[in-house]
């Protein structure tokens, strides 16, 4: 494993993997008050949806839940997906997204609450790329790189 040495504490660090694209956000909705006894900067896990919509398309939908308290306003709050491909230990493909996002980190008890939906790539393993992929993993990773928090979730047949 390699260490990763920031010149500085501004430094942004992304995630592994191919940046995919940058994400269509849709807010869904903006809610007071949500975790009234929220102490912690780090985020709550996204909650993930991913179908096979067909033998080759796999498209992962996330919900998701952001401080409102950030200098950014949501014109400029950009949400891009990366996609990192790796082995596990057994041998069998494994697939990974990174929901990246760039905030101040803040105590928050409100959170504005975002819906992406995006299409798996297939590279660089080609036509037979989802066959052995049976969960996901996908974090929101605020690239400051302070705070990032995950979650595993079953792919579901179509």
């Amino acid at each position: 494993m390699t260490n990763i040495t920031l010149k500085s504490p501004t430094d942004k660090i992304y995630p592994p993997g191919k940046c995919i694209k940058k994400a269509t956000k849709n807010k869904l909705t903006q809610q007071p008050v949500i975790f009234p006894e929220n102490a912690s900067k780090i985020p709550f896990a996204p909650i993930v949806q991913a179908t096979f919509t067909d033998s080759e398309t796999l498209q992962v939908r996330a919900v998701f839940l952001v401080s409102t308290h950030t200098p950014l306003n949501d014109d400029k709050l950009e949400f891009m997906i990366y996609q990192n491909w790796y082995v596990n230990l057994e041998g069998e493909r494994q697939l990974q997204f990174f929901i990246a996002y760039d905030i101040d980190d803040a105590i928050s008890k409100d959170f504005d609450v975002y819906e992406i939906s995006f299409k798996a790539e297939k590279d660089p393993y080609g036509e037979d790329a989802f066959k052995s992929i049976n969960t996901i993993q996908t974090f929101l990773w605020d690239i400051d790189p302070e705070t990032s928090r995950g979650t595993e979730t079953t792919v579901q047949h179509g």
